[in-house]
């Protein structure tokens, strides 16, 4: 990873066996890393269910392996082409700085992107659920989006 790569992300703490990260200047986000092991169910629905983060977040979701959740703010480009570049650069760069920060090497394909409505919500935050954790949330586009994962038994949690 070069030393560029999210240079400008700050740490916000830990929820639930995450650790958040913020990144206001390079990409507006916030992101979730996750443990090695965590792996994700994700359900979207209704309208917009097309966007460009949305259709990377669905593939990612079905590899078995998850490493971290980006929430972008705003409501992107609007072509697709663009907003598809975007998204795969955000998940290579939350890659990077994920496998320059752990034991263990994160591709891109294991970083889900989305972008909440934070217009008409507060950031999403993670909720406790008996295997891991679950954020819920409305997708700017209009879908509703629940990605619930299941993470692996962290030291020192019962």
């Amino acid at each position: 990873m070069s030393a560029e790569t999210l240079s400008g992300a700050t740490p916000m703490g830990h929820a639930h066996g995450l650790e958040a990260w913020s990144d206001p200047v390079e990409k507006n986000a916030v992101f979730w890393v996750t443990p090695a092991g965590a792996t994700a169910v994700l359900e979207v629905d209704g309208d917009e269910a097309d966007a460009a983060e949305l259709r990377w977040s669905v593939l990612s979701a079905e590899v078995p392996s998850i490493r971290a959740v980006v929430l972008l703010d705003g409501p992107g480009s609007g072509g697709p082409g663009e907003d598809f570049t975007f998204t795969h650069e955000v998940a290579e760069d939350v890659a990077r700085f994920v496998s320059a920060r752990s034991d263990a090497e994160a591709g891109p394909i294991e970083v889900l992107v989305f972008r909440p409505d934070t217009d008409q919500s507060p950031w999403p935050e993670p909720a406790r659920t008996a295997d891991g954790v679950e954020f819920r949330f409305h997708h700017r586009g209009g879908a509703d989006v629940r990605l619930t994962l299941t993470l692996p038994d962290q030291p020192g949690e019962a």
